[in-house]
């Protein structure tokens, strides 16, 4: 026993100078004859089979005659592989196969056939094995796939290997099982067992821990992609993208390891963007093809087909568009996911993208009964308009692709707007404008500075008269988007050197107000401060402002604000819309005072514009409605966001300016006592506007001075004279004068 163990080890450690020599065919039908005599000692068995294994290696590596060894030796290697009671003697038996098709093909000639095969794949599939004999099973299975590939291929036709073949704890079996499935996806003809079975289960090998099995995963997904086209859209369905993801960004500390990866991951996101550009030239040939056109086309009129015909009609483009799904699907995922768009995305994808929309659209147009509710067709347009979107938010492919943003999408935007009575069109087109809009407002914009002012003044002159007239008065979310460009747009555009004609202003501002009575019931939510925000951005501009009020703002913000202030609603959005429209409410009352001082200036001096004191004149007739907002604004004094609280002071002082209380009886009690709160708490700026505002509305008003008079405990007097006692220990003797002209008018 001790003798042929060391024989054994003698051969495994033989140099090259041991001589090939016929005596060695005699060592081995010695020890083939003593391991078929000794069938009962387990432990010799072994060693003879080891030594016999080891000595026809020994052969293999040094000539390529086979005629050393006797045939049948190499039946009883067959005998132990098969040997079901002892899983050391099989274990020997598929280490002596493995080796010998490592080292040699022609030596184990007469152990490639399908017989073995079976054995070997028996031993793999037995869950029960030793994970190191499935393991040599598998490797020798894969070895005998590289060199005689048609006996391993002949009986995986006829086995059925399904995915808990990747159900296995051993790193080492699991990346065996990989490259034998790989081996054997080049050439079976079980498409069925790989698209179904393999395919759905690889997320197994995706997450797997260990980078040489993820490796190995990738250039099995690589095998099955370039033999199997349409298993794409099986593995769109895994966790492929996101573990391209991870290992994109993920550096091993081993660098062979490391390469290895990389080198699968590259080689695998080639074929990817092959696939991708594959996929969109070939439907922008389906849509361009006359038998498609015909199909789509409505060159013969519904009303002269039969009920039938026009039901297989539309039937017909549906079953088509049905089949296109996984492709559009898979092409928003790709693009979508941040690492693997920049490896796989090329700038002729992106125009045969932008290029394929544009025929999904006539197509689309010609054929809108396949969009009413639900369809294939609804859901391609839903995927491609995400794809846009995510090539738009994709800050790495717009810095890569910039200059076909002018060249290619926004020409593809204004066919979407201009000619579309497809909604989800004008959403797509009005999506990407805003997110490029996004951009373009980064101080870090990507975009080179040409391209962002090329595109800045496009989307001025094209698409804001476009949105303007066709676009903001549609149902929700087209108006809201439409509102976010136009304010979006205002704010970049330098509107000195690119002026909006006064036409398409007095346009804008009349469809923005028919827009806020369309919606009235709207009074509160996203947007109606949209509209709110938008028109406050709007009115930056003095030619704006005068626009608005000749087409009616007074009446408009006196409603809107009214609304906002009998609002029950303890939302945060209901306070974002009042700060909006006192922000407008501030720029009007700011643009009239503006234009009575030069009036006033006009009348004293005698030069100026003689027509300025009867415009100035008009402004303030068209303002006197405003005064029913004198209270609220005094009610909106002691709010607990400062924000509002400031322009409400602003808005109180500048309407008692302009208006004063018209003869109306304004202040109440609570007024009272909110103004004597107010005139302790502020600094002295807020005290000033506070006493201008007071005196001028005590003294315009007999009843509003009755009520500062009897009010509880002379509040706002003893208000009053304690301000009085701090602003003289400051001597602060404008606040003092301010004080005492309005103690003089409460005495």
């Amino acid at each position: 026993m001790k003798a042929t163990r060391l024989l054994g080890i003698l051969f495994n450690k033989a140099t090259d100078t041991f001589p090939v020599s016929p005596s060695l065919t005699d060592i081995l039908v010695s020890l083939t004859e003593a391991l078929r005599a000794n069938s009962k000692e387990t432990k010799f068995k072994l060693y003879l089979l080891q030594a016999i294994g080891e000595i026809m290696i020994f052969i293999a590596g040094r000539t390529p005659d086979n005629s050393l060894v006797p045939g049948f030796t190499y039946q009883l290697i067959v005998r132990c592989l098969k040997d079901g009671d002892d899983t050391a003697l099989n274990h020997a038996a598929c280490k002596i196969i493995e080796n010998l098709l490592l080292v040699a093909d022609k030596q184990a000639d007469k152990l490639a056939t399908s017989d073995v095969a079976v054995a070997l794949w028996n031993i793999a599939s037995t869950v029960g094995n030793n994970e190191h004999i499935r393991a040599s099973a598998v490797a020798a299975l894969c070895h005998m796939g590289l060199s005689y590939l048609d006996i391993v291929q002949s009986v995986f036709d006829k086995v059925n290997i399904k995915g808990d073949i990747f159900q296995t704890t051993s790193s080492k079996v699991l990346q065996y099982n990989t490259t034998l499935l790989a081996i054997l996806a080049k050439r079976t003809k079980n498409r069925t067992m790989f698209i179904q079975d393999i395919l759905p289960k690889m997320n197994v090998l995706y997450e797997n821990t260990n980078i040489l099995t993820r490796a190995k995963a990738y250039t099995l997904t690589y095998v099955l992609l370039s033999t199997y086209s349409e298993s794409l859209f099986t593995l769109s369905d895994t966790k492929l993208f996101q573990a391209i993801e991870r290992d994109v960004r993920r550096t091993s500390a081993d660098p062979d390891e490391n390469d290895l990866l990389h080198e699968s991951l590259n080689r695998l996101t080639a074929l990817l963007s092959s696939h991708v550009n594959r996929i969109l030239g070939t439907y922008i040939y389906i849509c361009k093809t006359k038998r498609i056109n015909r199909r789509f086309s409505k060159n013969i009129p519904d009303e002269l087909l039969t009920s039938t015909e026009q039901t297989r009609k539309t039937s017909s483009a549906k079953d088509a568009f049905k089949k296109w799904l996984p492709s559009f699907r898979l092409i928003s995922i790709i693009i979508g996911n941040h690492c693997i768009r920049s490896r796989v995305v090329t700038l002729m994808s992106i125009k045969k993208l932008f290029k394929l929309f544009s025929n999904i659209k006539l197509i689309a147009e010609l054929n809108t009964e396949l969009i009413k509710g639900p369809s294939s067709l609804t859901e391609i347009i839903s995927y491609v308009s995400q794809t846009l979107d995510a090539f738009v938010r994709a800050r790495d492919l717009l810095s890569l692709f910039s200059e076909i943003l002018l060249t290619d999408l926004l020409p593809l935007c204004s066919q979407l707007l201009v000619s579309s009575n497809v909604d989800e069109f004008s959403l797509c087109a009005l999506c990407i404008l805003n997110e490029l809009l996004t951009e373009l407002k980064l101080t870090d914009c990507v975009l080179p500075s040409h391209v962002q002012r090329d595109i800045k003044q496009e989307l001025h002159q094209t698409f804001l008269s476009i949105i303007c007239d066709r676009h903001i008065l549609r149902e929700e979310p087209i108006a809201l988007l439409s509102l976010r460009f136009i304010q979006t747009i205002w704010t970049l555009i330098d509107h000195t050197s690119t002026p909006f004609s006064i036409q398409s202003q007095s346009n804008l501002i009349s469809n923005l107000f028919t827009l806020i009575m369309q919606n009235k019931d709207k009074s509160t939510g996203t947007f109606m401060q949209g509209i709110a925000s938008c028109l406050t951005t709007l009115s930056e501009q003095r030619e704006i402002i005068q626009t608005m009020i000749e087409q009616g703002l007074v009446s408009i913000q006196l409603q809107l604000i009214q609304d906002q202030l009998a609002s029950s609603s303890t939302d945060r959005s209901v306070m974002n819309i009042l700060l909006e429209l006192l922000s407008l409410l501030d720029r009007d009352l700011t643009y009239v005072l503006d234009v009575v001082k030069r009036a006033l200036q006009v009348k004293k001096t005698g030069a100026g514009d003689s027509d300025l004191p009867s415009i100035a004149e008009k402004l303030l007739q068209v303002h006197k409605p405003l005064v029913t907002l004198v209270g609220p604004m005094i009610n909106l004094l002691p709010n607990e966001d400062p924000s509002i609280a400031k322009i409400a002071l602003h808005n109180l002082s500048l309407l008692t300016q302009l208006i004063g209380s018209e003869g109306k009886a304004i202040l109440s009690k609570n007024h009272i006592h909110i103004l004597s709160s107010i005139l302790r708490t502020s600094d002295t700026t807020k005290q000033k506007l506070l006493l201008r505002a007071i005196k001028r509305l005590i003294s315009g008003d007999k009843r509003s001075l009755d009520v500062a008079r009897s009010n509880t405990n002379n509040e706002l007097t003893q208000a009053l004279q304690q301000l009085k006692k701090s602003a003289a220990s400051e001597a602060d003797a404008g606040l003092i004068s301010h004080i005492d002209d309005l103690l003089h008018l409460l005495m």
